[in-house]
């Protein structure tokens, strides 16, 4: 299906980036003479026909649904269709796709349809944030021959369980000797299934990607020369090396998809709360504890905690066991902890997980930072009876350690 553009178009579809009317206009009101020219008195002549200019028009084309569908039912992918069609729907929406592949989701050539052609695209620069499946805010293709590129300027939402969603934002396609236009989007990444393998066809057709792009927020759609935009692939900088225990703000890249989802599904974890932020306290240059926020409750929330090692945390962690009183089972799951608050001097972590917001009972736990990373019980105090009298969780029955 082909793309037809207003040249004054108000909607949601493409539009140009140039105003060709403004150029109409000018050409039609600067003549005074109509289509046929007086070349004497009385005498009245045919202006000759003009030949026929080139188009300058892209003929941009949407993708029928049996190809979105064929590509989303092999994996992993990543779809823009125009802000006003629904995909599910509409028999005609998709502009843009690119395929995943590997746990590592290495690109295959991103695709755009002009005319009859699939014209395949290289991503050669990046920039703004990601919240997953290496798909940014701001994104540069360039086409095969060079004559062509493909901004991507993306508002994106969080990621939910596998997918990512684009909210909003603009594709502006430019081509050599043609007028740029500019499309409304929205679209997603994820998984429908397994990723896909990975190919060596697919990691030599991999495009280096640049630490930023500032060309492609040009509201004015230019784009920057290819070779502003090559380099090597951008690797995850190491946060400065904190003090012994110090507390610091976990990089969100750094808490990875993966890593998220391997969180999730394991302490079913509510993905919200997740996204809050992950606080880390280091234990020395290349290891740390990280606190990850699970879930939330009216007056308390758990966290669980994992051992990392920072340079590669998805890849290198374990998560840390919290231990129960001798002879006793905790009141809620061995893995987190309620409403820790951390000492960082001391090395001590307190626990409070109360029975009602009244405060009149509950458990409190309290544990010591092993020098391995682990945590040790130093005092756990609990009243099981929620009889209205209320008093402050240090004044909880002692359980463990007996005196």
């Amino acid at each position: 299906m082909g793309l037809r553009f207003p040249r004054r178009s108000t909607g949601a579809g493409i539009q140009p980036f140039g105003t060709l009317s403004k150029m109409f206009r000018s050409a039609v009101f600067g003549i005074a003479l109509p289509a046929s020219v007086i070349v004497g008195p009385g005498v009245l002549a045919q202006a000759p026909a003009p030949s026929k200019a080139p188009s300058i028009e892209i003929d941009l084309k949407l993708f029928d649904r049996n190809e979105k569908d064929a590509d989303r039912s092999k994996g992993c992918t990543v779809s823009v269709w125009q802000a006003n069609r629904d995909p599910d729907k509409d028999q005609y929406a998709l502009l843009f796709v690119e395929q995943l592949r590997g746990r590592d989701h290495a690109r295959d050539p991103a695709r755009i349809k002009i005319g009859a052609a699939n014209v395949p695209l290289a991503r050669i620069a990046t920039g703004g944030k990601t919240n997953g499946y290496g798909l940014y805010e701001f994104q540069l293709y360039k086409t095969a021959d060079g004559n062509g590129y493909v901004v991507l300027d993306l508002k994106l939402g969080d990621l939910m369980g596998e997918a990512v969603e684009i909210e909003s934002g603009k594709m502006m396609v430019t081509m050599l000797g043609k007028e740029a236009f500019r499309a409304s989007v929205k679209g997603g990444a994820g998984c429908m299934g397994n990723p896909l393998p990975r190919t060596p066809a697919a990691a030599a057709l991999a495009a280096p990607v640049a630490p930023a792009l500032s060309a492609a927020k040009s509201a004015a759609g230019s784009v920057a020369p290819a070779s502003a935009a090559s380099g090597p692939a951008p690797t995850l900088r190491l946060p400065p090396a904190p003090k012994m225990f110090e507390r610091y703000k976990v990089d969100a890249a750094y808490f990875s998809p993966g890593f998220r989802q391997e969180v999730q599904k394991k302490f079913k974890c509510d993905a919200a709360v997740m996204r809050t932020g992950v606080t880390g306290y280091s234990l020395s240059e290349d290891s740390a504890i990280w606190e990850i926020p699970c879930e939330r409750f009216a007056y308390q929330a758990t966290s669980v905690f994992a051992l990392v090692y920072v340079p590669a945390p998805e890849k290198e962690h374990t998560f840390i066991t919290i231990p129960a009183p001798p002879g006793r089972k905790r009141t809620i799951d061995n893995s987190v902890l309620m409403s820790p608050v951390w000492d960082i001097k001391s090395r001590v972590v307190t626990s409070v997980s109360l029975g009602r917001g009244q405060g009149d009972c509950g458990v409190l736990e309290k544990f010591r930072v092993t020098e391995e990373g682990g945590l040790a019980l130093m005092e756990y105090r609990e009243k099981p009876t929620c009889d209205g009298v209320q008093m402050t969780p240090e004044q909880f029955p002692l359980v463990f350690p007996k005196r």
